[in-house]
């Protein structure tokens, strides 16, 4: 029996990552092959939703805490199948099981989670003299070491409206969230839109960071590996990927504490069932062993994915960066899950549809987050 898996995939060491994950399955389970397919975290959930809707979804989705809402009606409920199975999921964090659920049914099990923190190039940090940022520091510290970094034609910093990343530098910066209580959009209040003009400003006014050319997701990203942006905000997923493709020494420090202390979000991924799947009970043995220790612990070694059981999160702090653990372990305890719309993707989208402009000097906050909170799906 064959299984199709999608999964996004940001390039060959990540795609082998995950290919090793699906091979665990037939190796566990020698009557079920798991056949991966990837694509850019940028065009994976528009794609998903077709086939969602079109009832020619894989049988195993993965998915994001930030958009299961909006992707349910598609998706098969495994609560009926964990109990079936009689699944422990105690070994969970608590929060992503949380975060990939929705309406009291869980819709996929988690194979990561991590909350935000600053990626920095150590060798830019010693070649401008700036010492390197220490968990606790502050927003002035940080736009004191970017303001410093800028030079050379290199910048300090590399802003972009990328939802996870300019929220939490925002929710640090001034307590605005995006998303109300309620679970409704909110990104007009005047705490966030001084937070998104501050962190636009960054690029169009303060020049620590570099003008944005246009919608390209993969900007900030390429900046910093390519040594032109000696910061950026990512996760602990990213740590495979800049092992592999920086040529300098990377480091991790915490979110800059704003005038409340220390704030970032968390946020996670896992694996579920389409409804479309016509083999539910071989889809969840699968992903049963996608999500066990021995995987995650694998994935943690990798540096690919901070696991999401707690009883193998130590074998992430074993290949990451020198003094990783003291800075995850301090995101953790100021991070909240981030909380999203049931039509997050649309909303991630139209912010960089409408934002870009605002990082160049085009456009001011209130305008972009106007435009946003109008035509967002309700």
């Amino acid at each position: 029996m064959t299984l199709t898996w999608s999964m996004w995939a940001s390039g060959t060491e990540d795609r082998d990552a995950w290919q090793n994950v699906a091979a665990a399955v037939t190796k566990k389970y020698p009557n079920i092959k798991v056949t991966l397919e990837t694509s850019p975290f940028e065009d994976y959930f528009t794609k998903l939703g077709t086939r969602l809707a079109g009832g020619s979804a894989p049988c195993v989705v993965s998915m994001q805490s930030l958009r299961t809402g909006g992707y349910v009606s598609g998706m098969r409920p495994l609560d009926d199948l964990i109990k079936k199975n009689g699944l422990d999921t105690g070994d969970f964090d608590s929060s992503i099981m949380a975060g990939l659920a929705s309406g009291g049914k869980q819709y996929a099990l988690p194979y990561d989670l991590g909350s935000l923190v600053i990626t920095y190039n150590k060798d830019m940090f010693e070649a401008a003299g700036v010492p390197a940022p220490k968990v606790g520091w502050s927003m002035a510290d940080f736009e004191s070491a970017a303001k410093k970094l800028t030079t050379g034609g290199k910048y300090g910093f590399v802003a972009y409206p990328t939802d996870l990343n300019m929220f939490s530098m925002i929710l640090s910066r001034t307590g605005a969230e995006p998303v109300d209580a309620s679970g409704k959009l909110d990104l007009t209040s005047g705490p966030m839109t001084t937070g998104f003009q501050w962190f636009a400003d960054l690029a169009a006014k303060a020049g620590v960071a570099p003008k944005v050319p246009g919608v390209d997701n993969d900007f900030p990203d390429t900046q910093f590996l390519n040594g032109n942006a000696a910061m950026w905000v990512n996760g602990p997923w990213a740590v495979l990927s800049l092992k592999q493709q920086a040529k300098f020494d990377v480091g991790l420090a915490t979110i800059p504490a704003g005038p409340d202390g220390p704030k970032t979000y968390s946020a996670g991924s896992g694996f579920g069932i389409s409804q479309s799947c016509p083999y539910p009970d071989e889809a969840f043995k699968a992903i049963s062993v996608m999500t066990s220790a021995d995987v995650l612990g694998q994935l943690g070694t990798l540096g690919r994915a901070y696991p999401a059981r707690k009883s193998v999160q130590g074998k992430w702090y074993e290949n990451a960066f020198e003094g990783a653990k003291d800075v995850i372990d301090a995101a953790n305890a100021s991070a909240k899950p981030f909380r999203a719309t049931a039509n997050w993707d649309q909303v991630s989208k139209l912010l960089a549809q409408y934002g870009v402009p605002a990082f160049n000097g085009q456009a001011t906050a209130a305008d972009v987050l106007k435009q946003v909170q109008q035509q967002a799906p309700a």
